[in-house]
């Protein structure tokens, strides 16, 4: 499912041979200032690279035996959660990236999905991939966005 406008964008960037990767939509209530409808929130992950566990707890990913999970989020704006993580911005909840020694020096990648109940699908990964960082409790809320989907 999409909206008019998604389905407009994607037709123009296909016909100027644009690649599409996913999309986001929804509707905005300007009668009330707090409201945009968005069809979905994103869940993402932050993996590293290793010979072994890098707390000596984590345990690797099913079927990639050198990647483990760091840590779980979900956000309605992921890059922005990724960036906080990275830069350690200040009151956000982050994890400190930067400062995170067991991952120094280690490839370490991120990934986001735009996925429908979100906050469960979330609590699912941690319970089904434990974080060496983070923990399963609901972080804060938006405000101003409400998820549809």
């Amino acid at each position: 499912m999409t909206n008019i406008l998604v389905d407009f964008l994607k037709k123009v960037a296909e016909e100027n041979n644009y690649q599409v990767f996913d999309s986001i939509y929804g509707d905005i209530t300007l009668a009330n200032i707090a409201k945009i409808e968005q069809s979905s929130g994103s869940v993402y992950g932050i993996w590293a690279q290793c010979d072994s566990s890098p707390d000596g707890k984590v345990e690797s990913i099913k079927g990639h035996t050198d990647w483990f999970p760091i840590y779980w989020g979900k956000d309605v704006a992921p890059v922005s959660r990724m960036k906080a993580h990275v830069q350690d911005h200040k009151n956000t909840g982050n994890i400190a990236l930067r400062k995170v020694k067991e991952i120094q020096g280690k490839r370490v990648i991120f990934g986001a999905i735009m996925v429908s109940n979100y906050e469960a699908f979330e609590k699912l990964l941690h319970k089904q991939y434990r974080p060496m960082k983070g923990s399963s409790r609901s972080g804060k809320k938006s405000t101003v966005i409400e998820i549809v989907n």
